[in-house]
């Protein structure tokens, strides 16, 4: 197994968080000499022959300050990238939106979101590709306290649900949850709040009934609150797989490099399976010890390794034995009948055209 000792990346983290997707290109532009002369994030080098890397910029729809992007850390801070000949950048922007334009507009290489942002780009038309299955599940949880406990979609019909955002991914998750419930979606109102532990002052209060949070902070809301009730609530109910997608043009002029890092993410994503065994010690080790990543979860260990355990066995891999990064077809006319249901998408194209496994280990 790799150490934090034996593994180190080629030094080009960029983190600029609060990009606008108007400014995207500017800004990655600006992350590297070498980016900015090929033109907006396209490979410089040959990535190999010559010994050199080849420069990509992955692009993700918030800062990598989460256990939700462990794969990508981990093929950085554990050198995966670097093995499968590439030298990465990776960049933050400001929401899926923007992340979409950055792969579009050729500014970002590559970047994954859910299905439930992506397919209605998708359908509009927009110039983008799914290539691998990432998360098999939604991570979204509902935190609220036992004095009135959120649990289900009927839990919050006539109260106030916190949002990190309005019209965002968890804004749509919940209107698919409450319309497959036969909730009334005018029944609930929302309201946008830092989703943080702290928000659960509120929810004490009563000026919320629950809030919606990633993974990561409603592990530590259950662990630092004895009175907190955290679980999806009905957020789960409908297919929400997340896709890495790129362009059909890159696909077309550079598929080496979209298979380099597809192999990356792979083997750094199988190496904290793998290191499940040993309470993931070593996957800590190497994202703590290199300096690259600084966030709450991260430190704490009983949080850590609680997101890790739920990441291996429920979100990278699920009970179909479908096989690492492959995207099941089946599971993705599934999430469009879903969203379709649900009014996020106009129905009626073949999802399974958005998609390939062409790339994948």
């Amino acid at each position: 197994m790799p150490t934090a000792a034996t593994r180190r990346p080629p030094r080009c983290l960029t983190l600029i968080a609060g990009a606008l997707a108007s400014a995207v290109a500017l800004a990655l532009s600006a992350c590297s000499d070498a980016a900015s002369e090929g033109g907006n994030g396209a490979p410089q080098s040959g990535g190999g022959e010559d010994g050199e890397l080849t420069e990509i910029t992955v692009v993700s729809f918030l800062p990598l300050e989460s256990f939700t992007f462990t794969p990508e850390m981990m093929a950085y801070s554990g050198g995966y990238f670097e093995d499968h000949g590439l030298d990465v950048t990776l960049e933050p922007v400001q929401g899926t939106a923007a992340a979409i334009q950055s792969v579009v507009g050729g500014a970002g290489f590559i970047s994954r979101a859910s299905t439930i942002d992506l397919m209605p780009a998708m359908e509009d038309g927009q110039d983008i590709v799914g290539v691998g299955t990432m998360a098999r599940r939604t991570n979204l949880r509902v935190a609220s306290v036992e004095d009135n406990p959120i649990e289900s979609t009927a839990d919050m019909a006539g109260e106030t649900i916190g949002l990190g955002s309005i019209g965002g991914t968890s804004e749509r998750s919940l209107d698919l949850a409450l319309g497959h419930d036969g909730v009334d979606l005018d029944s609930v109102e929302r309201q946008a709040v830092p989703v943080t532990a702290a928000t659960m002052e509120l929810v004490r209060r009563g000026e919320l009934a629950g809030y919606i949070v990633s993974l990561d902070t409603a592990i530590g809301i259950e662990l630092q609150n004895d009175d907190a009730v955290v679980g999806p609530a009905g957020l789960d109910v409908t297919p929400d797989i997340q896709l890495f997608f790129t362009t059909p043009g890159t696909l077309e002029s550079d598929p080496e490099t979209v298979e380099a890092f597809l192999a990356a993410i792979a083997d750094a994503t199988q190496f904290v399976v793998d290191d499940a065994e040993n309470d993931f010690d070593e996957t800590l080790q190497i994202l703590r010890d290199s300096g690259d990543w600084d966030f709450a979860a991260l430190q704490d260990d009983e949080a850590a390794r609680l997101a890790l355990e739920d990441y291996v066995t429920n979100t990278w891999m699920d009970a179909s034995g479908t096989p690492l990064l492959q995207t099941d077809p089946t599971v993705v006319e599934s999430a469009y009948d879903a969203l379709t249901e649900g009014g996020l998408v106009d129905g009626g194209a073949d999802p399974t055209e958005w998609i390939t496994n062409d790339y994948v280990p």
